[in-house]
């Protein structure tokens, strides 16, 4: 393809002082179909080439004035001299003559006098070889364009001599000038990585063995120390005789995408915000753990570790925050267990451990190799410790502990999910166990998570069986002794396990979401049991409920209590709702507004174990509250002291201040009666005045109405 418009017709500058001459080189030009122009000596012939820029130069040597010889030099050095071909017409045939035209740019030479037919074939081959000239020229400038776009070098390697060509692109990617490379084997094997070199070198030896072309990447070092990848790719070029003649071959520089292949890398096998290992690439490095170790027979142990109250940082802090405490817990994770070299043993010169982040405020450890299964509870240990400094984010101090489940190979699991869920089992425990520590897998806690499913699933079903049932602890006033009121709870009749107490399927109904209906129905079934008491006479009492977090702040408590009431025709001050302290500080502003409509519609608000929470009194005065309920634990404390507990005196003063009556829980001997009696105590609930019984059982304690009246 030419770039460039060409004439229609070849154009041919005549040159001599001789007009015969001219006009007979002329005529059989023109017979030829060629354009000719004329000039009589050199400057006319510099003149006429500027001008009309001829495809050839037919130049006389001897003519007056300058002469061939020099006319020949200046015209190589004008705009598209250097390639034009000069004939010269000479009658000097002495080689010295020959030679001078030569060295001053002749192209070819015809003496004179000069046969026409001869003079048109030679001008026809010099015109030929002109255009395959510029045609080959103009390839090779779009080659080299080409390969710089697409930052390709090629190459030839004579293996016989050993002489290796390099073209100027691919010495560019070297970082050397062409003339500075030693053209030789070994020149372009010492420019390779040293890492590389060896692949390099026997590829292309090889290459002359099983003639198979090959392709492999390798990095080349430039003269400034750094380096860069490049794609080499190769094939051998025999004779007729399947001799190998040389190696033909292009280096081309990937260093982008490389680069765009590690990005890619990353995105998918490492987590962004940390740079750990994500899930994926820890479960790969599980599974290739694994196979060595069932090859090897060897003891690994996979650590699961979640950190303790991160979501109450994250949401009051802020997710900013709560990330910069998960890259600053990443760090320090990975300096805890890089300790554990000491205690595991190295495969195949590899990482013995591995640390990831799964997800949120999960991270995982993997450690292989282990001399004893108890190492893994010294690393576990060393973390544990390890979190419990200080973090200083944004110039806070925030404390953040870990619970941390341990399971091992091959006992607790031979693969990935297995050990992850038996590990993830484990650290459940540790949280279970008061957090901030590492508990191993065993069989039991196995045992215990799949009876926690079967509990789960029949939960599901005790809720439409209407399994449950309502036991009542009785509540005194601590001045009379009489019973004022009592606390609902809930127990489950199972079919086959018999009375099964809340703290029992309590915390499987929150993970369930059935929370929030079992508090409905014992509401409801509350509500009936006082009326019914009411209608067989019995005296009116305050029957105390507990609202847990999903009824409090659900969108139901309302129209649950409205509807109850109205259904029973209930006396509302005979209901009391119960919520702990931490529910009721969650969402101070919603909860206020929640209490209030409750209060409009007359039933009786409590805070139940209070103390134990983190309320603020400038808060606790703006909730439209009745009683607050010291906490059982305090109570348990109060005879440990020459004199009452300073909280439990302080709890009564408060709240006799805010006008509020004050309930004591878990009250079991009379000595505790006595002290908080002496200190002001309204009313009592425990197992010295009652324990928790069915509903016919309380009604028989309570006085009928005529009996009250006569009293």
């Amino acid at each position: 393809m030419e770039l460039l418009e060409e004439r229609k017709c070849r154009l041919a500058l005549v040159v001599d002082d001789e007009p015969f001459i001219r006009v007979l080189v002329r005529e059989v030009l023109e017979q030829s179909g060629y354009q000719v122009c004329e000039a009589e000596n050199g400057e006319q012939a510099l003149e006429r080439f500027a001008e009309y820029r001829p495809d050839i130069v037919l130049m006389d040597i001897v003519m007056p004035g300058m002469d061939g010889f020099t006319a020949a030099s200046k015209l190589r050095g004008l705009v598209g001299g250097s390639r034009v071909p000069i004939l010269v017409m000479t009658g000097l045939d002495d080689n010295e003559s020959i030679a001078k035209a030569y060295e001053q740019g002749a192209t070819d030479f015809i003496t004179k006098p000069f046969n026409p037919m001869i003079l048109d074939h030679r001008v026809r081959y010099l015109l030929r070889s002109t255009r395959m000239l510029d045609a080959l020229l103009k390839s090779e400038a779009r080659l080299g364009i080409a390969q710089r776009i697409a930052k390709i070098g090629n190459w030839e390697w004579r293996p016989e001599t050993n002489q290796f060509a390099a073209s100027a692109e691919l010495c560019r990617l070297m970082g050397i000038r062409q003339q500075d490379f030693s053209s030789t084997f070994d020149g372009y094997i010492q420019r390779v990585h040293a890492e590389d070199r060896t692949q390099v070198a026997e590829a292309l030896k090889g290459l002359l063995v099983n003639r198979v072309p090959c392709v492999l990447d390798h990095r080349l070092v430039l003269p400034n120390g750094g380096n860069i990848s490049v794609n080499l790719q190769a094939e051998l070029i025999l004779d007729d005789q399947m001799k190998a003649l040389s190696v033909i071959g292009t280096t081309q520089d990937i260093s982008d995408r490389k680069q765009s292949e590690r990005e890619i890398h990353r995105l998918a096998y490492y987590d962004s915000l940390t740079g750990l290992p994500n899930r994926v690439l820890f479960k790969d490095r599980v599974e290739q753990a694994l196979l060595h170790g069932r090859r090897y027979s060897t003891t690994l142990a996979l650590l699961f570790l979640d950190l303790d109250r991160f979501k109450v940082i994250n949401d009051t802090l802020g997710h900013n925050v709560g990330d910069l405490l998960l890259k600053s817990v990443a760090d320090r994770l990975a300096e805890s267990v890089r300790h554990s070299d000491s205690i595991c043993r190295s495969v195949d010169k590899g990482e013995n451990h591995s640390l990831a982040r799964l997800g949120g405020d999960e991270f995982t450890v993997l450690l292989t190799n282990l001399h004893d299964v108890q190492d893994a509870g010294k690393v576990a240990r060393r973390i544990v410790e390890s979190l419990q400094k200080s973090f200083s984010i944004e110039g806070r101090e925030i404390f953040v502990t870990v619970s941390v489940g341990i399971a091992i190979f091959p006992v607790d699991g031979e693969s990935v999910d297995a050990l992850l869920k038996n590990a993830d089992s484990a650290m459940y425990h540790a949280k279970e166990e008061g957090r901030n520590n590492f508990q191993f897998y065993s069989n039991s806690l196995n045992a215990t998570a799949n009876e926690r499913l079967v509990l789960e699933g029949e939960l599901r079903h005790a809720v439409d069986r209407e399994e449950f049932v309502v036991y009542y602890q009785p509540q005194i006033d601590l001045k009379t002794g009489a019973i004022i009121g009592a606390e609902a709870l809930v127990r489950w009749q199972h079919p086959k396990r018999g009375l099964i107490h809340p703290g029992e399927f309590l915390p499987a109904a929150v993970d369930t979401g059935l929370s929030r209906t079992i508090d409905e129905w014992v509401l409801k079934t509350a509500c009936r049991h006082i009326q019914a008491w009411e209608q067989r006479g019995k005296m009116p009492v305050r029957i105390s409920i507990n609202i847990s977090n999903s009824l409090f702040h659900g969108n139901t408590l309302l129209s649950v209590v409205e509807k109850s009431l109205r259904q029973t025709g209930l006396t509302p001050a005979c209901l009391e709702l119960e919520l702990t302290e931490s529910i009721a500080m969650r969402n101070v502003e919603a909860s206020i507004i929640m209490l209030t409509a409750l209060k409009s519609m007359g039933v009786q608000l409590s805070i139940d174990d209070f103390g134990t929470g983190y309320s603020s009194l400038s808060y606790l005065q703006r909730l439209p509250i009745d009683t607050v309920k010291i906490d059982q634990s305090f109570i348990h404390e109060i005879l440990t002291e020459t004199h009452p507990a300073p909280i439990v005196r302080a709890i009564i003063a408060m709240a006799h201040s805010l006008d509020l009556l004050v309930l004591a829980e878990g009250v079991e001997q009379e000595a505790q009666r006595v002290l908080l009696l002496a200190q002001g105590c309204d009313q009592a609930q425990g197992y010295l005045f009652g324990q928790p019984m069915p509903a016919d059982i309380f009604a028989q304690s309570l006085p009928g109405v005529s009996l009250r009246k006569a009293s």
